[in-house]
């Protein structure tokens, strides 16, 4: 069996990149690294759910895990820094995902941006609505961001609702968001609240309480903040106050600050080489961002840039090839650059996962 909840997390990624990318792109993914490649490997392994749930893993953790892993005979090294299951691993990791399965609400790639900024809001939300209902102003705001206590002193403003009536509303709302999937435990957030006469738990108490290993109860946790995120965007009338907490930010795309100015452009029918002009940047930055684009928006037409017949001898060189390293790619299509192929992948990855 797996001894540690993180080390089962490699090991899955291990076996879906399965010796094809460095250990390193492991690290990038779970950090939630924004660049092209990341996020496109995240597309093509299937590893989108996975993406920044570990923002603060260290690069030694995940080097001495897989040098443990190693160690048992679980994978073997390919190349430098590349690794993939033995059989042993194999059969181990599918034993273990039988008594630890991966959630199924966890979707990290899609609710990476506004995950943080929904839970500041709520946490904050809730101490105020009960201190309030109990009259009592005097304790220090669990969230200490000032952009979040400007937006909790804008909703009160906004609901226009007396503060018995807000807080018995909210929590209705909790209630039947958390109540609509029987997997989930509500514990792994309820315990997390700070409210009246009452201190959150941090989440090694929330862990120790619950008696789950540490990363374990973080992946839980995040896989139930998904949740509610996905359920409040497929089903904002039925949690007018809930959708509030993402109103503004739920129809941005997962794209970087600068791949959105460089998508500005675009829109607008500017090319690449006048983008890399007007921004300054180098064309291959210019390239990162069209992927990285084609990747998030899936009206995106990328015909402009590689043509429809490339893309068919693209795609089908991809299904060919055992390897979804780009250079045995352009061997099979010598007619295609780099580019041109990664952007078409960025499709077939995508419809890959799907």
């Amino acid at each position: 069996m797996i001894d540690t909840y993180l080390k089962l997390i490699v090991l899955y990624c291990l076996q879906k990149i399965n010796g094809q990318r460095s250990i390193y792109s492991i690290f990038h993914l779970l950090k939630g690294k924004k660049s092209a490649q990341t996020i496109q490997d995240a597309h093509f392994f299937q590893l989108t759910n996975l993406f920044y749930t570990f923002p603060n893993l260290q690069r030694t953790v995940l080097e001495d895990i897989v040098s443990s892993l190693t160690d048992e005979g679980i994978v073997k090294q390919d190349a430098e820094q590349s690794y993939s299951l033995t059989s042993k691993g194999e059969k181990l990791l599918q034993h273990s995902l039988t008594d630890q399965s991966i959630p199924n609400s966890l979707n990290g790639l899609k609710f990476h941006q506004i995950l943080d900024l929904f839970w500041e809001r709520l946490s904050l939300t809730i101490q105020v609505i009960s201190h309030l209902k109990s009259r009592d102003t005097m304790y220090l705001p669990i969230q200490r961001k000032k952009e979040a206590h400007f937006w909790v002193k804008n909703f009160l403003q906004q609901t226009a609702l007396n503060r018995d009536e807000l807080g018995k509303k909210l929590y209705m709302e909790l209630v039947q968001c958390l109540e609509g999937n029987k997997e989930l435990n509500p514990s792994l957030l309820v315990l997390r609240l700070t409210g009246y006469k009452k201190i959150g738990l941090t989440p090694l108490q929330a862990a120790e309480t619950l008696t789950i290993e540490y990363d374990k109860y973080h992946i839980q946790f995040i896989s139930l903040l998904h949740y509610m995120l996905e359920n409040i965007q497929t089903n904002q009338k039925d949690y007018p106050l809930l959708s509030m907490f993402i109103s503004h930010e739920q129809q941005s795309f997962s794209l970087t600050q600068s791949a959105h100015k460089t998508f500005s452009l675009l829109k607008k029918g500017i090319m690449i080489e006048e983008i890399v002009s007007i921004r300054r940047l180098k064309r291959n930055t210019i390239e990162d961002h069209i992927v990285e684009i084609a990747l998030n928006i899936k009206e995106f037409d990328i015909s402009s840039f590689v043509s429809v017949n490339k893309q068919k001898l693209i795609i089908e060189a991809f299904q060919r090839s055992s390897s979804k390293q780009l250079k045995y790619i352009r061997q099979l299509v010598p007619s295609a650059d780099y580019f041109e192929i990664r952007l078409t992948l960025s499709r077939a990855g995508e419809q890959n996962e799907t």
